[in-house]
This record gives structure tokens, C-alpha cells and sequence, in this order.
């Protein structure tokens, strides 16, 4: 089990979501960006809510970044 992080879905009721980082990454995300050569991380991954049908709970670049830097040990 990796990192984890929270982060509330943008559905209607805002799930508080727990998110690993290192399982979002191996799911072969989505880049939503043209230039995938500056970093091995994308500029957002996608998921959707566990809890409702229409959320997705968008984790940042930035957001995985201060997380690992939180905890550099991973």
C-alpha cells in the first residue's frame, strides 16, 4: 500500500475520497496535457468517486508532489 492522500469528488454531496497514490499512477491515467516530456507525472490523473455515480475525484500534479514531499521516504 502507498501514499495516501485525500481529496473530495466533484459531485453533487463531496465525498471526502482516499486516494493511493501509487495505485493512481499505475492505471495507465489519462494525461490531460500536450507535452508529456516534463515529468514522468501527469498534470492530473481522474478516478471516479467510490461513494456516488457522478463524482470524480481529480488528483493534481501538485498535489502528488507535496504529498511526496511530506513523506520522502517513498
Amino acid at each position: 500500500m502507498g501514499q495516501i492522500i485525500k481529496v473530495r469528488c466533484n459531485g453533487t454531496i463531496k465525498h471526502v475520497t482516499e486516494v493511493d497514490v501509487d495505485n493512481a499512477m499505475r492505471e495507465d491515467p489519462i494525461a490531460r496535457q500536450t507535452n508529456l516530456s516534463s515529468s514522468s507525472v501527469p498534470e492530473r490523473i481522474v478516478l471516479r468517486c467510490r461513494e456516488c455515480a457522478d463524482g470524480r475525484v481529480i488528483v493534481t500534479r501538485a498535489m502528488i508532489e507535496q504529498a511526496r514531499q511530506q513523506n520522502p521516504s517513498r
